[in-house]
């Protein structure tokens, strides 16, 4: 490997992007704001989302990558040259003066793993590895993932669900379900809709998201205040909603989460099953910081869960590390243009 190693987690929601001094030098979410008529990307990540449902109607606000894969790859070529930007203003260096290692969903597709190496080859990549997802989550939460016992990691994206039981330094077995806390924010927004008459858009349904519980008992008394537009008057208005209205909403995203795990720990060797009652399942990424989340999943699972020190950065400090352990790491490899 090079001098200087990067580690990228290309998220649904979030690019989060680590050097190999394990500092974190980008993390923005997927999003630009792209002006149709003239063709130009005006803003990516903060700066971008703020402009959403905000513009006038020549300006689009995009998330080119949907369900933890490439939907749009005109848009997301266009948004890593942006993202190369920022990180040469930090480093000083281009993409092609730097060993890139970016992390891939368990069982991507060849059409998904090419669609990243022709936009970063594009860019002038020399040096490009891929590591699994999973695997680097489970570095990135400091797991003994080189030791012959298993760690299960539990990753909840914007876009995904992901888990998967690491060993020696590669991944066992996994499970992966492309739904996860961006179809709970529609939920929620179709919810608001439906029963309200009352538009609200996904960033407003995400910030209710984050004021429910697993257990809605324990916010049985508990209103949230939602702004949106009514769709019968047009105006805008204000309403209070029960958190308990929610309900089916959350359940549903918990049998998302219950069924990739039960898939993981139905697959693993019996010989490490000791090792998960023993250690349990740790959890990762945005997703697994909804309230009462860990304590819910240990009630069905009954094995401990933990949460991961940085649950948003843990891919990508992951992958930043990887450059260090490549002769101890199964699911990794080098990747040549094509």
């Amino acid at each position: 490997m090079g001098k200087v190693t990067i580690g990228i987690d290309i998220g649904t929601a979030n690019i989060s992007i680590y050097s190999d001094m394990e500092k974190m030098i980008f993390h923005e979410p997927t999003v630009l704001a792209y002006d149709t008529k003239k063709d130009k990307v005006l803003e990516i990540g903060h700066e971008a989302k703020e402009l959403a449902e905000k513009t006038p109607g020549s300006i689009v606000v995009l998330s080119p990558l949907q369900g933890g894969i490439i939907a749009d790859f005109d848009m997301t070529l266009r948004l890593m040259k942006k993202v190369e930007g920022r990180v040469s203003a930090v480093t000083g260096k281009r993409f092609k003066q730097m060993d890139l290692i970016v992390a891939l969903l368990p069982g991507a597709t060849n059409i998904e793993r090419q669609a990243i190496g022709d936009i970063l080859f594009s860019l002038g990549v020399k040096s490009l590895y891929f590591i699994e997802g999973s695997l680097a989550a489970t570095m990135g939460a400091g797991l003994p993932f080189e030791k012959p016992i298993a760690n299960v990691i539990v990753d909840i994206g914007a876009g995904k669900i992901s888990t998967s039981l690491v060993s020696y330094g590669g991944i066992v077995t996994s499970a992966t379900l492309r739904k996860s806390g961006d179809e709970l924010d529609r939920d929620i927004a179709q919810l608001v809709r439906n029963k309200y008459n009352v538009l609200i858009g996904l960033e407003t349904a995400e910030q209710v998201k984050w004021q429910l519980h697993c257990d809605t008992s324990l916010v049985a008394e508990k209103s949230i205040e939602i702004e949106g537009r009514d769709l019968v008057t047009g105006f805008p208005i204000t309403i209070e909603v029960p958190a308990t209205e929610f309900q089916e909403e959350i359940d549903e995203f918990l049998k998302r989460i219950l069924s990739v795990v039960q898939s993981t720990l139905e697959t693993s060797p019996p010989e490490l099953s000791g090792n998960i009652r023993a250690s349990g399942v740790t959890l990762t990424g945005g997703g697994s910081l909804l309230e009462g989340l860990s304590d819910w999943l240990h009630s069905q699972i009954m094995v401990p869960v933990h949460m991961a020190p940085a649950p948003f950065e843990s891919v990508a400090l992951g992958t930043s590390m990887a450059g260090e352990h490549l002769d101890r790491l199964i699911n990794i490899e080098k990747v040549t243009a094509r």
